[in-house]
């Protein structure tokens, strides 16, 4: 039912990069959190624009994966798309035959 696919070097070099920005600011607001001694409005500041940052990460990834997702769907309509060209042409040379067989009889009566 579901397909494995391959991981793209965005995604890669993006899970590596969201991963170093987790570990880092995590470990830079507990370093301000242990000097300052207490929960700052600095602090709150801080700890905002370290989830904001990771929340721009997981849209980023979401993004990368709804283009892929759109791009198969893309291609798949293509391949429906010329597949009813066909039919309809295989339809359209059935319609003339059939009026073909039916003309002389339409003259005869």
């Amino acid at each position: 039912m579901f397909k494995l696919r391959k991981t793209t070097m965005f995604e890669k070099i993006l899970l590596i990069v969201g991963l170093g920005v987790t570990i880092v600011g995590f470990y830079l607001i507990r370093i301000a959190y242990l000097t300052e001694q207490g929960l700052t409005w600095l602090m709150l500041l801080t700890i905002f624009s370290w989830l904001t940052v990771l929340i721009l990460f997981i849209v980023s990834s979401l993004n990368a994966d709804v283009k892929e997702e759109l791009m198969r769907i893309l291609n798949e309509q293509v391949q429906e798309t010329k597949l009813l060209k066909e039919i309809s042409h295989e339809q359209l040379q059935e319609i003339k035959q059939i009026k073909i067989h039916l003309a002389p009889s339409r003259k005869r009566k």
